[in-house]
């Protein structure tokens, strides 16, 4: 019995924190990688974070964000990854558009197309 509320209370805890980050986010878009996730948050004041959360260790990339119509420009505050600064939303996914190759990503949480 004992097991069984601690997991109900854990999965309460993982589902209200998960609310609670979306609520400021304005797109959320991920992808499997080889050995982890990628995923992007862009916020609605207009900063961005991606990640690629892999094993052993996570890495990230920030900045500032400016969009147009459905064009996404990312000003990083590191350097440029490989897969470029531009993206556009095509339905439900979002694809970076001029770097050396092409990242694609599921879109889950759109407020920005609406």
């Amino acid at each position: 019995m004992k097991p069984v509320i601690i997991t109900i209370f854990l999965l309460f805890l993982f589902v209200s924190c998960k609310k609670d980050f979306a609520k400021n986010a304005m797109l959320m878009a991920d992808r499997e990688a080889p050995i982890g996730w990628n995923y992007l948050r862009i916020y609605k004041d207009s900063t961005f974070q991606f990640e690629y959360r892999s094993f052993p260790k996570s890495r990230f990339h920030e900045g500032i964000i400016k969009i147009i119509n459905d064009t996404l420009n990312f000003e990083y505050f590191d350097s440029i990854p490989a897969f470029g600064n531009k993206a556009i939303i095509d339905r439900k996914y979002l694809i970076y558009t001029n770097g050396k190759y092409k990242e694609k990503l599921e879109v889950w949480l759109d407020s920005i197309s609406e």
